[in-house]
């Protein structure tokens, strides 16, 4: 497999898992088992889900072998936004992004060098 082929599996895969989410979403809407209001919460947890699960999967590891922290955090807040509509805790979920947004500016991820 070629570099091109490698670097481009991940959001292939990303892709298609989305489209298989919105799928079941509108399926399920159709069957009547979800309202159309219901389906930006529904979609925004399941793409925090495939976010997080991208993120700790063995491809899209970055160089040091650590998973990348921006799809984890992405992947964390959309579950929350998501989770926060479908179990009717909305008044809440914007604490979580200052929460987040606090701890980046307290502890950042990379360290300026001096010079």
């Amino acid at each position: 497999m070629s570099r091109q082929e490698k670097r481009n599996q991940p959001s292939s895969i990303t892709s298609g898992l989305i489209l298989i989410l919105l799928g079941v979403l509108f399926l399920l809407i159709t069957l009547d088992f979800l309202s159309w209001s219901d389906l930006a919460a529904y979609f925004l947890l399941g793409l925090g889900i495939i976010f997080l699960v991208e993120s700790f999967s063995r491809s899209p590891k970055s160089t040091n072998g650590k998973p990348p922290l921006g799809k984890i955090l992405a992947g964390v807040i959309l579950l929350v936004i998501g989770a926060s509509h479908v179990f009717d805790y909305f008044a809440w979920w914007p604490l979580i992004l200052i929460a987040v947004g606090l701890y980046l500016l307290i502890f950042p991820t990379s360290k300026m060098k001096a010079g």
